[in-house]
């Protein structure tokens, strides 16, 4: 019984967590980071990242999302009302998300080759690859990644995680 009141707790703090990172229409939020718990239960699993900026962010995730996820990794993981609901493993394992090749008051330059996009009804994943190699996830909104694809080169100016905007090269 204590079990399943402190998951009860853990998994309220999560939904409570999740929602700092969830839009406010319902659209997928992505969020990237290093793992350092994943806590199973019968009906679904806690996983709990740390965030390029030292924040900790737990979600709650349906039965088997997690399998062969261990603390460490490095994942992207798609939010959807609080819920986890897609995931993937960072190509590199890095402890944050590298940064871009620029700074300006917060404003991030990231530039390169458009290694894949993950599209949601609203707003995508656009994974870039830098000259370095790393890839760097960018979350944008579909109205401004019109016209990209696969294999694009572009340069993304990010705020946030979040692209002010997308131009090809």
């Amino acid at each position: 019984m204590r079990k399943i009141i402190i998951f009860a707790f853990i998994l309220g703090l999560a939904v409570f967590s999740a929602g700092a990172h969830s839009r406010a229409n319902g659209s997928p939020q992505w969020v990237t980071g290093r793992v350092v718990s994943i806590v199973k239960g019968t009906d679904g699993s806690l996983l709990s990242m740390e965030l390029p900026g030292g924040e900790l962010f737990s979600v709650p995730s349906a039965p088997g999302l997690l399998e062969g996820i261990q603390a460490g990794d490095v994942v992207t993981v798609q939010v959807v009302e609080g819920q986890a609901m897609l995931l993937r493993i960072a190509e590199k394992s890095a402890p944050s998300t590298p940064a871009p090749e620029k700074k300006d008051d917060g404003v991030q330059w990231v530039p390169g080759e458009v290694v894949s996009m993950e599209r949601g009804p609203t707003d995508s994943l656009l994974s870039v690859r830098m000259s370095d190699g790393t890839v760097f996830n960018v979350a944008a909104s579909n109205d401004k990644i019109k016209g990209i694809k696969v294999g694009d080169h572009v340069i993304a100016k990010v705020f946030q995680g979040w692209a002010q905007s997308v131009t090809k090269k």
